[in-house]
């Protein structure tokens, strides 16, 4: 089975001076087989933590079993557990008639998951708590380690 862990972090969140980036942590049998990272300026915490998913699911929406993906941001999994739905069967509206905040990308993760049928398990997990892969992924995101710094490690704990 595989698990995959993904963060996304930013400093001056929302700012036009906003950097930021998202972490992906890949494991199959206890071991990291991928790790991935990308930089982006002019963004949002949130936007990056749905780009980690997004990734997440168009590079392994096709593996069998169906792949667990863990996030700890309760806006990225929400909207696209529960909420993009009813977005896209009210045109794209909230209850309240307002446009999604980063419709683009959850419209995208719709292409992925209803067009390009990708499927992943995508689950709430508290960050910071110690999950070792959470823990990855955030430093990943935040730039404090690259991919191969530890790609191919087995994991304890």
């Amino acid at each position: 089975m595989i698990e995959i862990y993904t963060d996304g972090s930013t400093l001056k969140n929302g700012a036009k001076d906003a950097e930021g980036g998202f972490g992906v942590v890949v494991i199959k049998d206890g071991k990291i087989i991928k790790a991935h990272s990308a930089r982006c300026s002019a963004t949002t915490n949130n936007r990056e933590e749905m780009k980690a998913i997004i990734w997440a699911a168009y590079m392994y929406g096709d593996y069998s079993p169906t792949p667990v993906v863990y996030s700890d941001s309760s806006y990225s999994v929400n909207s696209f557990n529960q909420w993009m739905n009813n977005w896209k069967a009210n045109g794209w509206k909230k209850a309240d008639k307002k446009t999604p905040e980063n419709l683009d990308l959850i419209k995208l993760y719709d292409i992925i998951k209803n067009k390009q049928n990708k499927k992943i398990d995508l689950r709430y997990i508290k960050g910071h708590a110690g999950h070792i892969g959470n823990e990855l992924a955030d430093r990943l995101a935040t730039g404090q380690i690259k991919p191969e710094d530890i790609e191919g490690r087995e994991l304890i704990g």
